[in-house]
């Protein structure tokens, strides 16, 4: 693992950081010395996740918040503001995918897809942004999808979602760069969460077709992309803002050739 100093004791936001990509880019975090904050809608992962970090040495908080509700997601940053003090780090990592074919989208499950997956990083990101931007520095990371740019079966208002967030992102990263603040988005591909891990294992006919799509012929695992989120926010990346990263063993364009 590759160490950076500068991030020891910086202040990091994971939202939707109880299982799967979120969890270990917080896990990573903590390797890093820094104090998480695992948010999470589902308390007992949250708390389980603070508490795997907490005894492999780290620091960590569990944040039990829906962040697609605007009230709570303002309100998870006054609470971290006012036991940090500060928030150095933002990762918006929250999202869902229920499937469903476009005609039979249910009204609920379309506006509960943007809150989650989109309209959360304004409600956190608003306030996290405005503290940043006083102290002159900090790092966003959004976790968009190939969806930000293409869509799938039963998966138009996932996409959606996913489009508005890498713009919403690119906004941020114009406007409040001047302030030292950088937003980037990482785009992670076939990644072995508990939910990929038991769907693709489940057909073994399907993991194969998938990862012929993948030039590296492996799916990913979480630790790929949270050392990339890790290292969007080091002085190593200093000038890194606005970028949009494909962390999916070359899926997108291996995809093309299959």
């Amino acid at each position: 693992m590759v160490r950076y100093p500068e991030l020891e004791g910086s202040v990091v936001l994971v939202t939707g950081a109880g299982r799967g990509i979120g969890k270990g880019i917080a896990r990573a975090f903590g390797q890093q010395l820094a104090v998480v904050v695992v948010n999470d809608i589902d308390e007992d992962v949250a708390r389980a996740t603070a508490a795997e970090i907490e005894a492999a040495g780290g620091r960590a908080d569990a944040a039990i918040a829906d962040v697609g509700d605007p009230d709570a997601g303002r309100g998870l940053i006054a609470d971290l503001l006012g036991r940090h003090g500060r928030i150095d780090v933002l990762v918006a990592n929250a999202g869902i995918n229920p499937v469903s074919p476009f005609l039979e989208l249910p009204q609920e499950t379309w506006e509960r897809v943007q809150r989650t997956n989109e309209w959360s990083l304004f409600h956190c990101g608003q306030p996290a942004a405005r503290h940043m931007a006083e102290r002159g520095s900090g790092s966003i990371v959004v976790i968009g999808s190939p969806a930000a740019s293409e869509t799938y079966a039963d998966q138009t208002h996932y996409a959606a979602a996913k489009a508005g967030l890498q713009m919403l992102a690119y906004g941020m990263a114009w406007e409040l760069g001047p302030s030292g603040v950088r937003t980037n988005v990482v785009h992670p591909g076939w990644i072995e969460t508990e939910l990929n891990r038991e769907y693709l294992w489940s057909e073994p006919e399907l993991r194969e077709r998938v990862e012929r799509q993948i030039p590296l012929r492996r799916t990913g695992l979480p630790e790929d992309i949270a050392g990339v989120v890790v290292w969007l926010c080091t002085d190593a990346a200093a000038y890194v803002n606005g970028a949009s990263l494909a962390v999916d063993g070359g899926l997108v364009v291996g995809r093309l050739k299959a």
